[in-house]
């Protein structure tokens, strides 16, 4: 019989993440810009190296949104302390608009992200005639039987859901 592999006892221990110091994470602490210019001065130096933007250009071909990407980046920011989460959502029309300038600059092919979507799922006027006919057909199919009637009891002081039965 082979023997049982031992256990690795050197993984972290169930909700260790819950247990660090307040204040001790990035995003737990003061943002480093309170403002929506301060912030918008970081992103600015960001977007200034000709490698951050070939890069972005790559990644805006490869099909992801405008929207998605200043969301991402917005995001990472606030979880690296840069700015607070209500400075970030400011943010992101600017650099939604600063993306979008970079891509038409360079001839870059970009979607913003709200666009509709090209799928193969019928429309909704489609799938509502069709539930429509099969409505029809299953009740042209189906046997009516007359339902029996039920007395009704009169209603009392004491009658309802939770009164109690004679």
């Amino acid at each position: 019989m082979p023997e049982a592999p031992q256990p690795s006892l050197n993984r972290p221990m169930p909700g260790q993440h819950l247990t660090s110091e307040l204040g001790g994470r990035p995003w737990q602490s003061p943002p480093q810009y309170a403002t929506v210019d301060d912030a918008m001065d970081w992103y600015l130096e960001r977007f200034d190296s000709q490698e951050v933007v070939e890069e972005l250009m790559a990644v805006l071909e490869s099909g992801i949104p405008i929207s998605t990407i200043a969301n991402s980046m917005q995001l990472g920011a606030v979880l690296q302390g840069v700015h607070s989460i209500d400075v970030g959502v400011l943010v992101m029309p600017i650099l939604i608009e600063m993306m979008k300038y970079l891509a038409e600059k360079t001839d870059t092919n970009y979607k913003m992200g709200d666009e509709p979507e090209d799928t193969d799922r019928p429309s909704d006027a489609v799938m509502t005639s069709a539930l429509n006919e099969l409505k029809n057909q299953q009740e042209g199919s189906m046997e009516t039987e007359p339902m029996e009637e039920q007395e009704e009891e009169p209603m009392t002081e004491q009658s309802g859901l939770m009164a109690r039965r004679a």
